[in-house]
């Protein structure tokens, strides 16, 4: 409840309309998280080869892209898989992905899949949002 509270106060004091998870009509909005896991490891978010942000366990991230095809990439490190998520963005339109690291026996990986936008607000009420990150243009 904090995070949505939080969520809504960040985008009223940067000129936004006040309303939760609203993207601007010529921009789609992507919102990538992870619940908390024990011991999971932070990983890199790239967004068409651009890194966005490091996620770890329990955060959220969220970004305004152009619409169109996306390639959203995670990244650690030498032993870990690289693992990544093509969507096709409409304007408009909300898109919420969650993340769960996947451990084997000599790799990890943060698997990440589309999920629905009622299973994602119930589980986004327990994760705290990272820094917001605007207008990321999805064709650099």
């Amino acid at each position: 409840m904090k995070a949505l509270l939080l969520i809504s106060l960040v985008e009223l004091l940067a000129g936004g309309d006040g309303e939760r998870w609203q993207p601007r009509s010529e921009q789609a909005r992507v919102i990538i998280y992870r619940q908390r896991e024990f011991g999971g490891n932070s990983y890199s978010i790239k967004l068409n080869d651009k890194k966005l942000a490091t996620l770890p366990t329990n955060r959220s991230l969220q970004v305004e892209v152009a619409p169109g095809r996306v390639k959203i990439e995670s990244v650690r490190d030498f032993f870990s898989e690289n693992q990544e998520l093509w969507l096709n963005l409409q304007p408009g339109q909300t898109y919420y992905v969650k993340a769960v690291e996947e451990i084997d026996f000599l790799t990890r990986t943060l698997l990440m899949a589309p999920i629905s936008k009622e299973q994602a607000e119930r589980e986004l009420q327990k994760v705290k949002p990272l820094e917001p990150i605007s207008n990321h243009s999805g064709n650099e």
